[in-house]
């Protein structure tokens, strides 16, 4: 049995299953939730999945991504649902959720938000008073400590209304993923899986890639988006298309890091990047950009100094040669508090401490 012997009816809600890190860290945490008996159903607006649905989940579709059609949806499934607990990503949906316990884990720096090309034609003051309304007098999961300061320091929310849980991490399944065969690049490579779009900052690494004048390396990266076509031209305009690989899609990117010299986060905003956490839990040398949240808490101690501000091309440069040259041993890095095992259990405290107030 679970927490305190109690099995539970855990709802959660996402747009759909496509390949990006918010939908990763819920269906990683539902799929927990239901290895210890739970029964978990998995609500998405939509039935787009690159992700597969495990076989011990249920999903419900509600087969729409209009606001105004999904929210009494989503508030007719909840209430007959009858959740004892439901997580959502989308704080926009949290008022039609109906259940004894409900939180919404915030993934991003909320703040963060604002350099989104939706937020231009509003001004700053604007733009933050709009965050506050979308987060406040909600019980809230921040997935690092620098998401909590920021709802707590720049958008005024109650700080004992905000828990912090990192994302989990199915470690033993990632380092097992990690070893298996597949397509790989020719020779040695520097890897980045990401979404690609203009928050991931891409071109900084092509651009700090370029600078290395490495011929014996290639940058592949990991992901689809709709920044793609405008990084392949940038490659072509600098006579770098035979250098960066544009991968696409892969179900198991671990293999791709596992086999990489060096991987690769050089995003503006974060929460609590995957990608970092998952290439330490494989061992493979791992460089970042100091975003607001997230990167400051994972590289610390021997391993910060391969944090480089966000935008310095040169400085991305110069650390990705040093992390090739020398990086510190990391099979003795402990990644326990990553693990979904203790990750769930914390939330389930959550819905315990709820229950028997």
């Amino acid at each position: 049995m679970t927490t305190e012997n109690k099995t539970y009816r855990i709802g959660a809600l996402l747009g759909s299953l496509n390949g990006a890190g918010a939908e990763k860290t819920i269906l990683t945490l539902c799929t927990r939730f239901a290895e210890l008996g739970h029964k978990v159903d998995l609500v998405t607006l939509t039935a787009h999945a690159d992700y597969p649905l495990p076989d011990n989940l249920n999903q419900i579709v509600l087969s729409t991504s209009d606001k105004k059609k999904a929210r009494p949806e989503l508030k007719r499934v909840t209430l007959e649902g009858n959740y004892d607990f439901f997580v959502t990503s989308k704080p926009e949906f949290y008022d039609a959720i109906q259940a004894k316990k409900k939180v919404c884990s915030v993934h991003i720096t909320p703040t963060a938000w604002i350099t989104d090309p939706k937020w231009k034609f509003l001004k700053r003051a604007s733009k933050i008073l709009r965050l506050r309304r979308r987060f406040r007098n909600k019980q809230l999961i921040a997935l690092s400590q620098g998401i909590k300061d920021d709802l707590v320091n720049n958008l005024g929310c109650k700080a004992e209304n905000i828990t912090v849980i990192p994302n989990p991490y199915q470690i033993e399944e990632i380092r097992s993923l990690a070893s298996q065969d597949g397509p790989l690049p020719d020779g040695d490579y520097i890897v980045y899986v990401a979404s690609l779009n203009k928050r991931k900052r891409q071109q900084d690494l092509i651009r700090a890639f370029q600078m290395m004048k490495r011929q014996d390396l290639k940058l592949v990266l990991v992901g689809k988006g709709n920044d793609e076509q405008r990084l392949r031209s940038f490659c072509e305009q600098n006579g770098l298309q035979d250098q960066v690989l544009f991968w696409g899609w892969d179900a198991n990117p671990y293999r791709l890091i596992r086999n990489a010299s060096l991987s690769m986060l050089t995003s503006e905003a974060e929460g609590l990047p995957r990608v970092l956490v998952e290439s330490l839990i494989i061992g493979t040398p791992v460089v970042s950009t100091d975003c607001p949240s997230g990167p400051k808490e994972v590289l610390t101690g021997d391993l910060q100094p391969y944090l480089v501000p966000v935008g310095d091309v040169a400085g991305l440069c110069q650390a990705m040669s040093r992390a090739l040259n020398q990086y510190p041993e990391l099979s003795s890095l402990d990644v326990s508090r990553y693990a979904v095992e203790s990750v769930a259990n914390q939330y389930l405290k959550l819905v315990f401490s709820s229950s028997t107030a």
